[in-house]
């Protein structure tokens, strides 16, 4: 058995917390006050050209999302399709604050897509997940 470096640790540690952050993210909201947050997400767009439908149907995607991807970014499981989902779920998040224009929350938010976009440039080092045992290839 190949002995896993010192890169590869930290990588899955680093994997692990945005995966635990996402994860809490989405709970949160999810098993907190789910339908408030709903309600506070429309009321923030009541003023914008966004038509309710495409705010409330974000809104409630969001949560799950940051969930499930959180995850299974956490364990490492289907790594790079839960980079993607998550990075497109924070182009969501920016549209919408951007939309607001409350900037410092959209300077906020590019560090997380700086955080993913480093998690996927950096995929050939997942060997401590789930993908690995499974033999998913990492190239």
């Amino acid at each position: 058995m190949k002995s896993i470096t010192f890169e590869q640790k930290n990588y899955a540690l680093f994997r692990a917390v945005m995966g635990v952050n996402m994860l809490i993210h989405g709970a949160g909201r999810l098993f907190g006050d789910y339908s408030g947050f709903i309600s506070k997400m429309s009321g923030m767009f009541d003023n914008t050209f966004i038509p309710e439908l495409f705010v409330k149907a974000g809104a409630h995607l969001i949560s799950p999302i940051e969930l499930i991807f959180g995850i299974m970014l956490l364990v490492g499981f289907k790594t790079r399709l839960s980079i993607l989902i998550l990075n497109f779920n924070m182009l969501m998040l920016i549209s919408g604050v951007c939309i607001l224009q409350k900037w410092e929350l959209a300077g906020l938010q590019m560090a997380y897509v700086l955080y993913l976009f480093f998690l996927g440039n950096f995929i050939n080092l997942n060997k401590v997940s789930v993908d690995e045992m499974l033999g998913e290839t990492q190239n």
